[in-house]
């Protein structure tokens, strides 16, 4: 009797297991989708945006210009250890530093859009939006499979 007690506490145990696992796949599988999710959105403000940089609608592209840098912020989180998954390269949890260092750039370069905005400077905004898009490439070669 005792055995089968013995058994039966280690088929809980490792079911409970099991579960936290699924959970904790789940979990890992929403991050990718969200970061995926997000990737999609810069590529599509991008796209949308870059028309306008020599348009003199600054107006239309502040507003664009918002929801970019309010996702890149958003993208920047969706890394914690443990999601690795999806397009990202082990590199980005290898060289943490690095990532890092490349999601600043991609933000700060979307800040200096932002101010050119500001400044209804059409030469700087497409300045800015070149090392913007250029920090892109940079980031992708490094840290997407």
């Amino acid at each position: 009797m005792i055995f089968k007690i013995l058994l039966f506490s280690l088929f809980l145990s490792f079911f409970a297991h099991a579960h936290a696992i699924n959970m904790e796949d789940k979990n890992v599988e929403q991050i990718v989708k969200k970061r995926m999710s997000i990737m999609s959105k810069i590529k599509a403000y991008s796209q949308k945006m870059y028309p306008l940089t020599m348009s003199g609608e600054f107006e239309e592209i502040k507003q664009l210009h918002d929801e970019l840098l309010k996702i890149a912020k958003e993208f920047k989180l969706l890394f914690p250890e443990g999601s690795q998954g999806g397009k990202a390269s082990s590199l980005i949890w290898e060289d943490r530093d690095k990532f890092e260092l490349f999601n600043d750039k991609f933000i700060s370069s979307i800040e200096n859009i932002g101010e050119s905005i500001n400044n209804e400077d059409s030469v700087s905004l497409v300045d800015n939006f070149n090392i913007m898009s250029s920090n892109c490439g940079t980031c992708h070669k490094k840290f997407r499979n």
